[in-house]
């Protein structure tokens, strides 16, 4: 399961006992007697533009975590894909950067749905059938004066579609490329996000 909530290019990592110490900040909820005003403090510091160090926080599990991080900031959902056809790999270009792609998820739609849904509309692909769930993603971002956790939801998916791909250039999306093993390791994950980085590895098992 993926522990790492992301910030640009820094994360907060919730690690298990024996795990790194030197560097940990460690929160222990049953003990602290203001477990959420020591987790405020860490957060402030974590969203500190000037701070750009990692950080790392033992003895409190992820979901609680979780839980009081949905708490304090717009939580968003969204899904995505990564898409394989005859071992070639579909990525998008977006701001300048490679990524794959997703979307918020709409009212009554099933995680499943909107991956598959967005995928198509932001790539101009259809015949997309999932394979199996990767692991979820998480990344705060500014957001209406604020800041939102947007979990993302990811699906291995596989196609036989050989259409021209198009992509959405409403969603800033320039180009849609397959690549190759190789060109992803080789190119795509020294320019791409943490987030991308981490379901990529899975998918490939890097």
């Amino acid at each position: 399961m993926n522990t790492r909530i992301y910030l640009n290019d820094k994360f907060i990592e919730f690690k298990t006992e024996g795990g790194q110490s030197s560097q940990d900040q460690s929160l222990k909820l049953d003990e602290s007697p203001e477990p959420e005003k020591k987790l405020n403090e860490i957060l402030a510091d974590f969203l500190d533009e000037t701070n750009k160090k990692p950080v790392y926080i033992s003895n409190i599990s992820f979901e609680t975590a979780l839980a009081f991080l949905k708490k304090s900031f717009y939580y968003i959902e969204a899904a995505g894909g990564f898409i394989e056809k005859n071992n070639e790999f579909l990525f998008i270009r977006r701001h300048d950067r490679w990524d794959l792609p997703k979307g918020k998820l709409e009212k009554g739609e099933t995680v499943e749905e909107a991956a598959v849904r967005e995928c198509e509309e932001e790539c101009g692909i259809k015949n997309l059938h999932i394979i199996k769930p990767l692991t979820s993603t998480f990344h705060v971002y500014p957001y209406k004066k604020s800041y939102a956790l947007k979990q993302s939801y990811w699906f291995y998916m596989q196609t036989d579609y050989s259409e021209k791909l198009i992509p959405q250039l409403e969603e800033s999306i320039t180009e849609v490329r397959w690549c190759s093993k190789k060109e992803i390791q080789t190119g795509i994950l020294a320019d791409t996000y943490y987030t991308i980085t981490d379901v990529t590895k899975e998918a490939l098992g890097l």
